[in-house]
């Protein structure tokens, strides 16, 4: 055995094409891979309209859980949606052990990951959903129904903001 193999089950970070990680996910599921994409719900605004929708948590990445000795992992970089494995030399280069289990933690069946846990009054957030989306202010309060207060610096004044907890993650 090589210095550095890996042994059992671990998990790979794959890089996507450019918006195809959904692609890449079906065609690696197709062919029997374990895959995880985790999803964020954030809002998107087009011609004055603002819409939600789900996109990755790490645009242009997805993971998978190999075992190298006994997988056929090569056939993952000619998968259609996939530019390839990050790669630590010649074997792809595995991710520590526990980070993508904690997502899969914190995350739904469908693979909508939620913060709301992690959400505690005074630390920085980041409005991922509604019409102040992207601002980053710091969390005044929270409740136990999900609502949360927001203290955001708008044009040299601090506005407070309630909404769902659901719309913020740790900045």
């Amino acid at each position: 055995m090589i210095k550095g193999d890996v042994i059992g089950k671990r998990w790979f970070a794959v890089r996507t094409q450019p918006n195809r990680e959904h692609r890449a996910k079906h065609q690696l599921d197709l062919q029997q891979f374990r895959t995880f994409l985790p999803l964020i719900e954030k809002s998107v605004r087009h011609a004055r309209k603002v819409r939600q929708v789900r996109s990755a948590l790490f645009p242009g990445y997805l993971f998978v859980e190999l075992d190298l000795s006994r997988d056929q992992w090569r056939c993952i970089n000619s998968t259609y949606g996939v530019s390839c494995l990050v790669m630590a030399g010649e074997r792809p280069a595995n991710i520590p052990a526990g980070v993508i289990e904690s997502i899969i933690d914190m995350s739904e069946s469908n693979g909508l990951v939620d913060f709301t846990p992690d959400l505690q009054a005074g630390i920085s957030v980041q409005m991922v959903s509604g019409p102040l989306s992207g601002l980053i202010g710091r969390l005044n309060r929270c409740d136990a129904r999900g609502r949360v207060e927001v203290l955001l610096e708008v044009m040299g004044q601090e506005i407070r903001v309630t909404s769902n907890a659901k719309a913020l993650m740790p900045a």
